[in-house]
This record gives structure tokens, sequence and C-alpha cells, in this order.
């Protein structure tokens, strides 16, 4: 069990950071109020997501808790969107200007952290 959340932590390391710098380079912005968002929306995706896919590892090994597994990422992928949405609410909602070009650049990391997520998900679903 340790192997595989050794594998996790190094697996997200590396797609985080690589998605983090290419992302950064693409966009070839130096606008650091922006850049300094990309950075805390990443940062927050790459916790959160890790931190589910070390619990989920985690509870797998319950029996009882293992039938719910399923249901229970679904809660917190919404409880993910809802505090994503609450940390970023003055960018994504326009409170704050930020074109839109950028306010859709915000949701990359969604995506690709959402894409390890359920990777890993239903690898350890599988196990069984």
């Amino acid at each position: 069990m340790i192997k595989q959340i050794v594998q996790y932590i190094v697996v997200f390391i590396l797609v985080g950071t690589t998605s983090f710098f290419l992302h950064q380079f693409l966009l070839a912005d130096d606008n650091l109020s922006f850049n300094t968002l990309l950075k805390e929306a990443y940062i927050f995706h790459f916790i959160f997501s890790l931190a589910v896919i070390i619990t989920f590892q985690l509870l797998s090994k319950n029996e009882k808790v293992f039938a719910q597994v399923g249901f229970i990422y679904m809660g917190t992928l919404v409880f993910k969107i809802a505090a994503y949405t609450a940390m970023c609410y003055p960018q994504l909602m326009g409170d704050q200007y930020l074109p839109r070009f950028y306010r859709a650049s915000l949701l990359i990391p969604v995506f690709v952290f959402l894409a390890l997520e359920v990777f890993f998900v239903s690898k350890i679903l599988e196990r069984r």
C-alpha cells in the first residue's frame, strides 16, 4: 500500500508540474496576478486530488466502506468543484476583470487533475 501511495504522489507531481509549466509557457503572459491565481489553482487541485486518491486507497481496505466508494467519490467531486468555485469566485464570475480566455484557462487544472483522479479511482475499484 505504501508503494501505491508513493506512486500516486510521484505521478501527481510529474503530471502537475509538467502541466503547470507547459500551461505558463503556452500562455506566455507576464500578468503576475493571473500567474499567482494559476499557481493557486494547480496547488489546490494537486492537494485535493491527491488527498482524495490516498483516502480512497485507505478506504478500499475496509469491506463495508468499499461498496460505497463510488458514491463517496461523487460527493467529494461536487465538494471539490464548490470549493474551487468559492476560491476563484471573483475571477470566475466577473467581479474582477479577467478576460474569458483566462477564465477558461483556469479550468485546465480542473481537467488535468480530474483525469488523474478518475484513472486512479477506477484502478482502485478494479483491484477488487
